[in-house]
């Protein structure tokens, strides 16, 4: 099989449009209550607002091609070739899913859901290629 999954996932900008929101609403609250002694506050959350919106936000994603698993691809990449994958472990829970990989030697490594798609296109794209996913819920 030649063709190659990816999977990518771009950065969240709602926590910095809500951080962006608190500074636009503590400004309004400033100048109605003409509270000026709060005025360094204002300043204070504004500098860290741009901190946050000019730091690197990592796009979250894997690669999976004919040979190779590859987990955290745009940040750390990690390869694992998929014949040492027996297969993936899937546990559904309140807070999501947890999926752990099982290698054929026994070994288990638990995978961060945030990299993944969801689990049916993930069981699909594995499927493709020879690997079950197992104790999906």
């Amino acid at each position: 099989m030649s063709d190659v999954y990816e999977y990518r996932r771009a950065p969240n900008k709602g926590p910095i449009l809500i951080a962006l929101l608190g500074v636009v609403l503590l400004l309004v609250a400033v100048i109605q209550f003409n509270a000026t002694q709060f005025l360094w506050l204002i300043w204070a959350f504004a500098a860290v607002t741009i901190a946050w919106m000019v730091l690197p936000q990592p796009i979250s994603g894997i690669r999976i091609d004919a040979d190779h698993l590859v987990l955290a691809a745009w940040r750390e990449p990690r390869s694992i070739p998929l014949d040492d994958i027996a297969h993936l472990r899937v546990k559904d829970t309140e807070l999501g899913a947890e999926v752990a990989i099982v290698y054929r030697n026994g070994d288990q490594e638990d995978v961060f859901a945030g990299d993944l798609p969801d689990i049916d296109t993930l069981i699909s794209v594995l499927a493709d290629r020879g690997i079950p996913v197992r104790d999906v819920i």
